[in-house]
């Protein structure tokens, strides 16, 4: 399915400026509330890492920009993100941007994680080296899995997912126009996993299929045979696109994002329960 950036999408340099602009305020306001010496490190990962090659690659405050965050001692954790801290950090950041970035197209959507509470899960699998950008600190250098331990884990987490497909139809009856920005980006972090985990399934080695972005993902599940699963799972990010540049007023591209996920993921369940 091919997908260029055309007039009717907003410069990708413009995008990622902003984004830049996100993390350097972010950035700044964990300094500001947390001694640099308790800190081992800062982490950027996700879309906004990945190189664009076409619009579903990254889709303005659908697709999120994942910072992490790595304490010298878990210890430290609770006693300095207190709600008062936490709400501090929040408008910090808010002015901080609307004083950096003049007429911005979005505000890019920031998820901050604890690295040090994802380490400690037995199921963790670290990010291949290529999709994380070190913005402070220490590099982190984390052992990759066994390729075949990485396959079993995707194919677990796919299937963990069956029950929220399900309950999708009963969800969407009471998400009226102004909740549906909420339940797309509720979606994403559901689907956009799904398509490295089915190239894994698929027998695509695993730091393969993690580093690609969504557009080689879904050429190299055609060339595998995927070719509807490709098409749901880029149509979703294309509808999000269209639902955005409406100024979130076109629900009926939010509706077309929900089917395409729904396809999708459906597909993916079909191939995680196969290997099974």
């Amino acid at each position: 399915m091919a997908v260029t950036w055309t007039g009717k999408y907003p410069s990708a340099e413009r995008l990622l400026q902003e984004i830049d602009a996100l993390i350097e305020c972010f950035v700044e306001a964990l300094l500001g509330h947390v001694p640099a010496d308790e800190i081992a490190g800062i982490y950027v990962k996700g879309s906004a890492i990945k190189p664009w090659d076409s619009p579903i690659d990254y889709v303005p405050e659908l697709s999120d920009v994942d910072i992490h965050l790595l304490f010298r001692d878990a210890e430290d954790i609770a006693r300095r993100f207190d709600l008062q801290a936490a709400l501090g950090m929040r408008s910090e950041i808010v002015h901080a941007y609307s004083a950096r970035v003049s007429a911005p197209i979005h505000f890019p959507e920031p998820q901050l994680v604890v690295l040090n509470r994802l380490l400690a899960q037995p199921d963790y699998c670290p990010s291949p080296e290529e999709t994380l950008k070190t913005v402070f600190g220490e590099p982190l250098c984390e052992k990759r899995p066994d390729p075949e331990r990485v396959r079993d884990l995707d194919r677990k987490s796919v299937l963990a997912l069956a029950p929220r497909v399900e309950a999708l139809p009963l969800r969407m009856i009471d998400k009226p126009a102004a909740h549906l920005p909420a339940v797309l980006r509720d979606l994403n972090w559901q689907l956009s996993p799904t398509g490295p985990r089915v190239l894994t399934m698929m027998g695509v080695p695993p730091q393969q299929a993690w580093s690609a972005n969504r557009t080689r993902v879904c050429a190299r599940l055609e060339q595998l045979g995927e070719v509807k699963f490709a098409e749901d799972y880029a149509r979703y990010y294309l509808a999000g696109w269209d639902y955005f540049l409406s100024g979130y007023t076109d629900s009926s591209a939010a509706e077309a994002a929900v089917e395409a996920f729904d396809g999708a993921m459906r597909r993916g369940l079909e191939i995680a329960a196969r290997e099974v």
